[in-house]
């Protein structure tokens, strides 16, 4: 969901435009107006407009200069995506009309004004490439919506397409070149994951940090005003119960010796991770970050109780309401691992290389 520490970090990187996703209206369309007037971003969409209105919620593009040679840029909202809102949201207020009649009355219109249009897509891939098999020209695709990304950028029907995946987790950078004429030469470039051999930015690992204790912050306040409610009804919150015992109240009881190895792996201290990285109330974290958790609700509203911080023994050999003593309990198997060394989150898990580290 876009708030005001997404919109400054885009400034401050120098954004000279983005468009809207189906994220962005979680909130609602008021909600999305305010953040817009606080923040000085550019921002375009050829198709979303407001329900009541009927007019477009921002504007449809945005001509900049760069060295004399002028971008036109444009965005799109698939017309077919699921736009959702928060509970105390009634409606996002806004509909999406079908990109290819948005973009085949304006692309014509951009391409008068400008040397190359843009398209900020935020449609998946295929529905980019239908995009552009029906409207040409366009010069440029940022493909956004989509979570595979490419090293390289492609041609399809001569447009570039441009695919830096999703969640922020890759940065292309892509030059144009020109000759001694300034007739457009080609292009160079690649798209690269933004690990440790980028550099950290230091003012915007300030606003990084302050969002999070922010966000934290009240996500604790949250979670305390939902367990009064809890308390007072005297019901568990619908949906979520805690099935597991804890390594304290159960499995230190007989098995001190594992403990104690347990104690120094990485898993018993999965929980304090967070706390550092003031993670500790985010629930995408929580899910892998504490015991008995891979079903916690995704809104905030459930703080995990103490007892089942960190990765504990029910995490990998099964609930200790379960323990059987005929040798079928406890088994550790790679699809148990699975469940938090994915792809996304341990892209490089091997359980031959993993499994020694956590022994005990």
């Amino acid at each position: 969901m876009v708030d005001a520490t997404n919109l400054r970090a885009m400034v401050q990187i120098g954004y000279d435009a983005t468009t809207l996703g189906a994220h962005d209206l979680y909130m609602g369309i008021d909600y999305l107006r305010t953040l817009l007037g606080e923040v000085p971003l550019t921002v375009v969409s050829a198709n979303v407009h407001d329900e009541a209105t009927g007019e477009l919620v921002v504007e449809p593009y945005v001509v900049v200069d760069k060295g004399g040679v002028k971008f036109a840029i444009t965005g799109v909202l698939d017309s077919e995506i699921d736009l959702r809102t928060h509970r105390d949201v009634e409606t996002h207020g806004v509909t999406v009309g079908e990109p290819y009649e948005a973009l085949g009355e304006l692309v014509p219109q951009l391409r008068e004004m400008a040397d190359f249009v843009v398209l900020l897509s935020h449609t998946g891939l295929p529905r980019a490439k239908d995009i552009v098999a029906q409207v040409p020209g366009i010069d440029f695709v940022l493909v956004g919506n989509h979570s595979a990304y490419s090293k390289e950028p492609y041609e399809i029907e001569g447009t570039v397409f441009i695919q830096p995946g999703y969640k922020g987790q890759y940065f292309s950078d892509y030059r144009l070149s020109f000759d001694a004429e300034g007739e457009y030469a080609g292009y160079t470039g690649t798209s690269f994951p933004l690990d440790d051999r980028v550099p950290s930015d230091a003012s915007m690992a300030l606003l990084l940090k302050e969002h999070k204790l922010a966000v934290e912050a009240a996500s604790k306040d949250r979670a305390a005003e939902q367990a009064r409610i809890r308390e007072a009804k005297k019901k568990e919150l619908e949906g979520y119960k805690e099935s597991c015992i804890g390594v304290n109240d159960s499995c230190r009881r007989c098995h001190e010796a594992q403990y104690e190895k347990w104690e120094e792996t990485a898993h018993a201290h999965a929980f304090e991770t967070l706390e550092e990285g003031n993670q500790s109330t985010n629930p995408a974290c929580l899910k892998c970050h504490t015991t008995c958790s891979l079903n916690l609700p995704e809104d905030g509203s459930v703080s995990v109780e103490v007892s089942l911080r960190s990765v504990q023994c029910e995490s990998c050999h099964g609930m200790g309401t379960e323990h059987a003593r005929d040798g079928s309990y406890g088994a550790v198997v790679e699809a148990t691992c699975a469940n938090c060394h994915d792809e996304e989150n341990s892209p490089d898990f091997d359980l031959a290389t993993y499994l020694p580290k956590v022994a005990h």
